[in-house]
């Protein structure tokens, strides 16, 4: 059953139009044949807005009705209002379609310099009429914006802990010591971090997911790290560790290590799991779920799977 406010507007929006007709045919007759109804009928029901309104929105003119100047401002703020609904019906279809609307795509920050932009050249290949909006920002940020709606995938650590989060996993980052190139462990084949423990370490600070996951490696190992410098940066940790400010436990860097350091794989080996991130608390728009099912086919989780199959990952 319709409410009162919804009856009142389906009653008025078909006299608004007609007014607004008036204006582009120049006569009621002819705008009463635009909106399908007979001129008496169209005759009533300008009377009616008229009174609705509150002021004259018409009068006669010898025997022709023409629009008052009350009458022609309401007409052009309808045919304004006209044109912003059918602006949004047309985004509605676009948003239905998955071959056009809009992605917000979210990544963690290591992501941005070849992770993401490679995943995202590979789709705009086949869907280059799709809006692409991006946002880099910390894990946690990221479940927060998925939840709330401000994105719709994001790129990052799959981690058991997200509640209402469903993830596929991409790819795998090994977790490597990151030393100076000169570094006594540098030409290592593997190490332990516990042959690592008189060490002084630069890493992520306290809170950080990643951070977390290093503290339980260290635990793992039964090391407390000597911490000499915290940042909520991984590049500027990796920074640090390449000048000699100490060393770090990190993913390894896609690309390969930065120029004068090295990357020392760490055993046993442990590794960063890296997938799309839905929120099962928000449906997926089709153009998202296109954006996600594309994602999910990239080279990076054929090989995940790949490695899987043989028992190496």
């Amino acid at each position: 059953m319709l409410s009162p406010s919804s009856t009142v507007a389906s009653d008025l929006m078909p006299r608004l139009m007609l007014l607004h007709a008036m204006t582009e045919r120049g006569h009621l007759s002819a705008a009463a044949e635009a909106v399908g109804v007979p001129q008496p009928t169209a005759t009533r029901w300008l009377s009616a807005l008229s009174r609705t309104v509150g002021v004259a929105l018409t009068h006669r003119v010898g025997r022709r009705i023409e629009l008052t100047r009350a009458g022609v401002a309401l007409a052009e703020s309808v045919g304004s209002a006209h044109t912003t609904l059918a602006m949004g019906v047309a985004r509605a279809h676009e948003a239905a379609d998955p071959g056009r609307g809009q992605v917000v795509f979210g990544f963690l920050r290591t992501m941005g310099a070849s992770r993401a932009p490679e995943l995202l050249r590979d789709y705009r290949a086949t869907r280059p009429r799709v809006r692409l909006a991006l946002v880099q920002a910390a894990h946690e940020e990221l479940i927060e914006k998925l939840h709330d709606g401000t994105i719709d995938i994001a790129m990052s650590s799959v981690r058991e802990s997200d509640v209402d989060i469903v993830a596929t996993e991409l790819f795998q980052e090994p977790f490597v010591l990151v030393v100076p190139a000169d570094h006594r462990l540098a030409r290592r084949e593997s190490v332990r971090l516990y042959d690592c423990r008189d060490e002084t370490f630069v890493g992520l600070s306290v809170g950080i997911a990643l951070r977390r996951r290093v503290d339980e490696l260290f635990g793992a190992a039964r090391v407390r790290p000597r911490y000499g410098f915290e940042t909520d940066e991984v590049e500027t940790v990796r920074g640090l560790a390449t000048a000699g400010v100490g060393i770090a436990v990190l993913p390894a860097r896609h690309g390969g290590p930065l120029a004068g350091s090295a990357e020392v794989p760490i055993v046993p080996r442990h590794y960063r799991n890296i997938g799309l991130l839905v929120s099962t608390r928000r449906p997926l728009e089709p153009t998202a779920e296109g954006f996600r099912q594309r994602a999910s086919e990239h080279s990076w989780t054929r090989s995940l799977r790949a490695r899987r199959t043989s028992g190496r990952a």
